[in-house]
């Protein structure tokens, strides 16, 4: 894990913003492993950052301009409608482990293939794709991750829900049950 300083992530920031608007001096951000935790990503747009093994716990993301990673799990789900329930409840048992596509707990598509029991190169028009915006942004999970520990899997969780109750499907209802 790479400490990042403010002003460094401030600068690498705006050199990542010249680079999606195709201005000058523009740069491709490469926060690869960087110790983001509690740094302020407000109004940040990392619409293509290499965000592979970056720590994002705490990190402020409000404002983020996240609407293409929003956009392409939405895809990703329109072909997986039925296992969303289960993703949900992956995500909140802390079993997604974006960083690999098999185990008990694995990325988005291994995920998925793990609800439907077969070998995440098996799910037809579903195929892995590295470079996939969701797929990049399910990096950011880590076994263990859930909605009330990580800022990455509690948006997760939220684009879940809205997900859900835009395509009519019964959000999964979790309890505790004590002995």
């Amino acid at each position: 894990m790479r400490t990042i300083e403010p002003q460094e992530l401030k600068n690498i920031l705006e050199k990542h913003r010249k680079w999606v608007m195709n201005e000058p001096d523009g740069e491709r951000a490469d926060l690869r492993s960087a110790d983001l935790r509690s740094a302020d990503l407000r109004s940040a747009d990392l619409r293509y950052a290499d965000l592979r093994y970056a720590d994002l716990r705490s990190a402020d993301l409000s404002y983020a301009d996240l609407n293409d990673i929003v956009d392409d799990f939405y895809k990703v789900l329109d072909m997986a409608k039925t296992e969303v329930p289960e993703l949900y409840k992956a995500l909140w048992d802390g079993k997604i482990d974006g960083s690999q596509y098999e185990g008990e707990c694995a990325c988005l598509v291994g995920t998925i293939a793990n609800v439907r029991k077969t070998h995440f190169k098996s799910l037809g028009d579903l195929k892995p794709n590295s470079e996939r915006l969701s797929e990049k942004w399910f990096l950011g999970i880590r076994k263990g991750d859930f909605p009330q520990n990580s800022e990455v899997a509690k948006l997760t969780g939220e684009w879940l829900e809205k997900y859900m109750e835009m395509n009519n499907i019964r959000k999964p209802i979790r309890s505790v049950v004590w002995s």
